[in-house]
This record gives structure tokens, C-alpha cells and sequence, in this order.
């Protein structure tokens, strides 16, 4: 019973110092810097109100914005490419005019698959001094990374109400 339990406890331990069949292959230093060349391209191309910026998203990107209640509930609210498109092009004249900018922070990169990487960051929208939590979901096509998918939280209630 006791040699039993030894190698029960001798395989856990060896089992949880090996990555799971199912996890992706780490990511080389390569991959990492041809993320993160994509990544500092999107958010230049964001900050700096390029007309560009939408070649950086799939056509069927998923867009998701985490809202931040009031009580500090928390509400997934998924965003349509071509509302996201217009919406874009909508705000980019006022953001222009106030300045609006995100900064990222904590930027880590992790390789999903072979074509697809996952970028998590903390992002600092426009005077906030807490940050918020952003995910991309970004693929390795023929022409360039893109992003597949967007999450970001935001205290933005009004994409409660605009389903």
C-alpha cells in the first residue's frame, strides 16, 4: 500500500512538471518578436488614427468588449466586424481631436498553434491610471498576422445598451 501511494505521488509530480499533450509548443523568441512587431503596428496604426487599422483585424474578427458595471459585475457584450468597422471610423475624428490613446502594459505572448498566438496585456486607455485587461487572438496568414479576436474590459456602459 505505501510503495503504491510513493509511486502515485512520485508520477503526479513528475506528470505536472511536463507540459499536457494538449498545451501549444512554447513560443521561440522568433515568434515572440514577430508578434510583438504586429502588436506595436496595431497599436501605432490605434493611436495615431491611421487609416490602416482595420487591415490589422480578420474580416470576421470577433469583437468583444468585457463592460464593467457599476457594482463591478461583469458583461461580455460581442460587437459585429462591420458595426466595429463603422464605429471606428465614426470616433476616429473626436479621438483625433482629444488625443485618445491606449498604452499596454504586461504584454505576454503565447503560442496557440502553429499559425496562432494569443497576446494578453494590460491596457491603459485614454487618462486612466488603473488598466484594464485586453486578449488578441492573432493568425499567421499569407499576408501578415491579423487579429482573429479582440476582449478587452471597459467601463463603457453605453455598449451595454447598444446590443
Amino acid at each position: 500500500m505505501f510503495k503504491r501511494f510513493i509511486l502515485c505521488l512520485c508520477f503526479l509530480v513528475y506528470a505536472n512538471t511536463l507540459p499536457a499533450f494538449c498545451d501549444s509548443a512554447p513560443i521561440t523568441e522568433s515568434e515572440a518578436n514577430e508578434v510583438e512587431k504586429f502588436f506595436d503596428s496595431y497599436v501605432d496604426s490605434a493611436n495615431n488614427y491611421k487609416d490602416d487599422l482595420v487591415s490589422h483585424y480578420t474580416d470576421d474578427a470577433k469583437i468583444v468588449r468585457v463592460v464593467i458595471k457599476p457594482d463591478g459585475t461583469k458583461q461580455p457584450v460581442t460587437i459585429p466586424m462591420p458595426r466595429y468597422i463603422n464605429e471606428l471610423k465614426k470616433g476616429k475624428i473626436t479621438a483625433k481631436l482629444v488625443k485618445y490613446k491606449n498604452t499596454y502594459t504586461n504584454k505576454k505572448y503565447e503560442k496557440m498553434s502553429d499559425s496562432e498566438f494569443k497576446i494578453n496585456a494590460k491596457r491603459f486607455p485614454f487618462k486612466d491610471k488603473t488598466g484594464l485587461k485586453a486578449e488578441f487572438i492573432v493568425i499567421k496568414t499569407p499576408n501578415g498576422f491579423k487579429i482573429k479576436e479582440e476582449k478587452m474590459e471597459t467601463n463603457v456602459q453605453r455598449f451595454l445598451s447598444e446590443k
